[in-house]
């Protein structure tokens, strides 16, 4: 198992997943907030990223989900939520179709609908080039915060994990994304869904949010954050910490540990 981390001690088990440019620790500015007698986290890097760096290939989020599953063996957690950044809520929502009878509640945060993303050739082009590109990563991220930050923010973003992300299984994540439709599976799901969604986020917006998730689940939350864009785990940590822990305590069940 690639490497991973756990944060608090609590009753409530959460397994979160980083987006395209983050890595296991990408929700610490966001967990120094958690209850740790409440709730337990666990983070861990995908393959091709941080500790996982030169683990075997296969850089696809159907393997982050196999991945994610024997994790939560090792733990010994038979019921948990789960929890994902951008590309990230996409594997979450994959996790809970494939073990519907462990996953209990979901949330995306500024994530990815159950439709991935498009498979528009020229958008790939230019998600291929954030592999190796700093500038194009740094574009990225000042977009999807609306302009708002200063240079020095956006560099910190993409300079915590630049070193720590393997250029191809970044655009392998990022093209199996254009591939992936589970928009019928979700409707099946008992679990409800929380939809984080920053105000100023151009791309993950509520309008998107309730032409979709709201849409296909039979039980959806959408919440619109004030103050922040496509990373609120980053710009507004403590608030995005709290929605999150509060949506959980009301909807589902302690773990079971085996």
């Amino acid at each position: 198992m690639h490497a991973f981390k756990l944060t608090g001690h609590g009753p409530r088990k959460v397994l979160l997943f980083h987006g395209l440019l983050g890595d296991r620790d990408t929700f610490d500015s966001m967990l120094a907030y958690a209850d740790l007698d409440a709730f337990e986290y666990a983070t861990f890097d995908y393959r091709g990223y941080g500790d996982a760096l030169h683990a075997p290939p296969g850089y696809t989020l159907r393997n982050v989900v196999v991945d994610a599953q024997a994790l939560a063996a090792r733990l010994g957690w038979t019921r948990f939520a789960v929890a994902g950044h951008s590309s990230g809520a996409l594997v979450a929502q994959m996790l809970a179709v494939a073990s519907p009878d462990h996953v209990d509640a979901i949330v995306s945060i500024a994530g990815m609908n159950a439709r991935g993303t498009s498979a528009d050739p020229e958008r790939l082009r230019k998600l291929d080039a954030l592999g190796h590109s700093r500038e194009m990563r740094e574009a990225l991220v000042d977009t999807g915060t609306a302009h708002r930050y200063t240079k020095g923010f956006v560099r910190a973003l993409v300079d915590a994990t630049w070193s720590h992300i393997r250029a191809d299984a970044l655009t392998g994540y990022a093209r199996d994304a254009s591939t992936i439709d589970i928009s019928r599976d979700v409707a099946e799901l008992d679990a409800p869904i929380l939809v984080l969604v920053g105000e100023h986020d151009p791309t993950q917006s509520e309008h998107v949010a309730r032409q979709s998730t709201l849409q296909w689940y039979r039980r959806a939350q959408l919440d619109v954050m004030a103050g922040t864009g496509h990373y609120p785990h980053v710009e507004t940590p403590a608030a995005t910490l709290s929605l999150m822990e509060r949506f959980l305590l009301a909807h589902g069940a302690a773990s079971t540990q085996r």
